[in-house]
């Protein structure tokens, strides 16, 4: 009996699951990969030519040819078991995480910052590079301002003057 190959072993792993929901979605059903062969971040591995690698990698580019060194593959679907290929998207790294619903992602996509300022207008942004985010990031002006102004106003505190009391000198 022949060995199967490994795009045969591949395609008996996979099961159909939901279609997703959302805008950007794709109406095909998620393809998923077997729970018992996930890795500890819950992405499928396939075992390939004496080693394990991504399963949503191997069938997307056995599908679509293969994907450049820069870039990684976005779930569009949001579930990491989905080893569909039209669930995929070849982007580069920026884009996977401002695509994901991470803290990071969250906060580039807020329009007004905690104390309800415009974030979309320019005026109100300063963004800064620092060592830590090379990229740079928004801070909205009008906050910082206020921060700065909470230390300055208790040093401008108004100043009481406390009343003493001397007792009355008694002679001895």
């Amino acid at each position: 009996m022949a060995r199967p190959s490994p795009a045969e072993r591949f395609a008996t792993k996979t099961t159909p699951g939901p279609i997703p929901a959302g805008p950007n979605t794709p109406n095909t059903p998620c393809q998923l990969w077997p729970e018992g062969s996930l890795d500890r971040d819950g992405y499928g591995r396939f075992w390939l030519d004496g080693g394990y690698v991504p399963a949503h990698r191997y069938g997307y580019e056995q599908a679509r040819g293969p994907v450049g060194d820069s870039l990684e593959l976005d779930h569009l679907c949001s579930v990491r078991r989905c080893v569909a290929d039209d669930h995929l998207d070849a982007v580069d790294h920026r884009t996977n995480v401002l695509r994901s619903t991470g803290p990071s992602a969250v906060n580039a996509r807020r329009k007004r910052c905690v104390n309800g300022h415009d974030l979309t207008d320019p005026a109100v942004v300063h963004i800064s590079y620092p060592p830590s985010h090379p990229h740079g990031m928004r801070k909205c002006r009008g906050c910082a301002r206020d921060r700065a102004r909470r230390p300055r106003e208790q040093q401008f505190a108004p100043v009481v003057h406390l009343t003493t009391h001397h007792p009355e000198r008694t002679a001895a």
